[in-house]
């Protein structure tokens, strides 16, 4: 499987800054949504984003975003004790 991800230069100074790694991370939870490999909310924790934001990073990048009924469905597959937490 060939996974492309464009990631910005990443130089000593910049790994240094917060930003430059939560877009590294966003844009790699994206890619990893983008091929199934990740589930929606995965890709929300990893970016520490919240649905609309995840959703936004997605359309950014023309990656079909999930459906209400996707979305529900992953809800109903949580064990009973995670939907209040």
């Amino acid at each position: 499987m060939k996974i492309e991800a464009d990631f910005p230069d990443i130089t000593e100074e910049a790994a240094k800054e917060p930003e430059q790694g939560l877009r590294i991370l966003t844009e790699l939870a994206c890619r990893l949504y983008e091929k199934d490999i990740i589930t929606f909310g995965q890709g929300m924790r990893m970016t520490g984003l919240d649905l609309l934001g995840f959703q936004k990073e997605l359309c950014k990048r023309e990656i079909p975003r999930m459906t209400l009924e996707s979305f529900m469905l992953e809800l109903d597959q949580k064990p009973a004790h995670a939907h209040h937490q």
